[in-house]
């Protein structure tokens, strides 16, 4: 009976203190106190100064559901995949790419293809054409094969980096390749034989800054007057051991874009004359890499040119150039920007021994066996032209 009567008491109670908008209102703030302490308890400390690894617990324990399910690789967002294909190799790239049409769409991203290594491979045209309509702006064919196929037109492409050193191909689809070509900066064709066509070609690239030709064929005082002519901006060029007749020499020495600062022109034995040299340092005042070495018939007279017009130059290779005297090389102390003579095999070891207690240490001596004007690899650096990583 008493808990009966006690019962109806409290709901009675209750029913009061629902109509009363002042007891509510106290029983509000004191339910909100409540659920504040009680969130204040699972909120823990950071255990270092600037780690917030607990800042979301309250969100990750609602969404802990949705975490802890297990997604698979075709699940996830192009964007994250596009970062791991960052991350891959060429051939594992085009594993890829072959997988599904998703994944081909994803893996043909033209930043994916930007820089390309194809060196030491067998590939047919169609696939050079497919590989330039990705986006490819930097290509590396260095030994590449690439052998002929019922493609007759590459379309327009975005390159700027072009190495095809001794790369074995037809003259017609090295013309093809190269007409597709609007934007060049970099180009390697060393050990390749050319002709008018190809030089052509080459100079449509009016952007072109570094030319290496270094032991190529071909080269006639045709080809010369297009190179010197069209291709006003050149800053490097390497026409070394390049069979080029006197006259070619003179043409070049005469017209060289003002604008050059490394020139290798070694290797031409009995045409490269002092007067070739006079003519040269007299309009390319901006010249700061030489490279004259294996020619016959430079004497004293090409270091005095030197120094009286050269006033940048800081590195000079006369190798093998026999006619030169120590007295001469001495002078070449001179320039103010000087830094570098490389004469391997013309001074014994008594004058190179005072030709170094002259330079100090200001001047080093014998440093590059090797010129590395306009090459787009050198040293230990195989996966990279010009300074710029390839993906392999």
């Amino acid at each position: 009976m008493a808990t009966t009567k006690r019962k109806y008491t409290i709901i009675a109670q209750s029913e009061l203190d629902h109509e009363n908008p002042i007891n509510n209102e106290k029983k509000n703030q004191d339910h909100l106190k409540k659920s504040k302490e009680k969130n204040k308890s699972k909120i823990t400390l950071s255990r270092w100064p600037g780690d917030v690894s607990n800042t979301f617990q309250r969100y990750i324990n609602k969404n802990k559901l949705k975490t802890d399910s297990n997604l698979s690789f075709y699940q996830l967002p192009d964007e994250i995949i596009l970062t791991i294909l960052t991350y891959l190799n060429k051939a594992s790239l085009v594993a890829f790419i072959q997988t599904c049409r998703r994944y081909r769409a994803i893996g043909y991203y033209p930043p994916l293809w930007r820089r390309i290594d194809m060196s030491y491979k067998r590939i047919d045209s169609e696939q050079v054409n497919s590989l330039l309509q990705r986006g490819t702006i930097t290509l590396k064919m260095y030994q590449t094969t690439i052998e002929d196929s019922n493609l007759t037109y590459i379309e327009p492409s975005a390159l700027c980096h072009l190495d095809l050193t001794s790369a074995i191909l037809s003259p017609e689809l090295l013309i093809n390749l190269l007409n597709s070509c609007r934007s060049l900066r970099k180009l390697s064709l060393e050990s390749m034989p050319l002709n008018y066509k190809i030089i052509e070609k080459i100079v449509l690239n009016e952007q072109l800054d570094t030319l290496n030709l270094a032991m190529c064929t071909g080269l006639t005082l045709e080809c010369c007057q297009l190179i010197t002519n069209k291709l006003s901006l050149l800053r490097c060029l390497n026409i070394a051991w390049t069979e080029l007749t006197s006259e070619s020499i003179q043409h070049i020495c005469e017209t060289i874009p003002r604008c050059i600062e490394q020139l290798n022109i070694s290797g031409q034995r009995y045409n490269l004359t002092d007067d070739s040299i006079q003519l040269l340092v007299r309009r390319a005042l901006r010249l700061r890499v030489l490279d004259i070495s294996d020619s016959a018939l430079i004497t004293d007279q090409s270091i005095i040119s030197l120094r009286q017009h050269s006033r940048l130059l800081a590195h000079l290779s006369a190798s093998r150039c026999y006619l030169i005297t120590l007295s001469a090389l001495i002078t070449l102390k001179l320039l103010p920007a000087f830094t570098t003579l490389d004469m391997f095999g013309t001074l014994t070891q008594m004058p190179l021994q005072q030709l170094h207690n002259e330079f100090g240490t200001r001047i080093h001596l014998n440093m590059f066996p090797f010129s590395n004007i306009a090459r787009p690899t050198t040293g230990i650096q195989r996966t990279s032209i010009w300074g710029l990583r390839t993906r392999l």
